[in-house]
């Protein structure tokens, strides 16, 4: 499946697990579709294209809007290994579908990213000693 099918999927998985639900308690959630639990794991794994009213209902069912879905700089501020493994597994699924010379280059850029982040940090603790 696509890479924006995937996203939503992991975004919509976040959201669920952020709000203490279990697929199983989501499904029941959704009750007057009758959405099932293997129904929930194949969209948030991105394996089932889903209809704007699926969507609708999930939502209904999170008690999120639509902007609370698609706001994905949200995740700037998350704290918390559960959550941490979750934004890796977003950016794992949106990697997935590249091809080996983009995903070497994401890397590369990402390691001199964090290598200067990394410097300038070791700055600022030498200018207070």
């Amino acid at each position: 499946m696509s890479d924006f099918l995937r996203l939503i999927g992991e975004r919509l998985r976040m959201i669920r697990k952020v709000k203490g639900f279990t697929q199983d308690q989501l499904a029941e959630k959704t009750d007057k579709v009758g959405m099932s639990k293997s129904h929930i794991s194949d969209i948030e794994r991105g394996q089932r294209n889903i209809s704007l009213t699926t969507l609708e209902t999930l939502m209904n069912a999170l008690e999120i809007d639509p902007s609370e879905l698609f706001n994905f700089q949200k995740l700037d501020g998350v704290d918390g290994i559960h959550e941490k493994k979750l934004i890796i597994d977003i950016h794992k699924s949106m990697l997935m579908e590249r091809g080996l010379d983009e995903v070497q280059y994401i890397v590369r850029t990402a390691s001199d990213f964090l290598g200067t982040l990394d410097a300038k940090e070791a700055s600022r603790r030498n200018k207070k000693e």
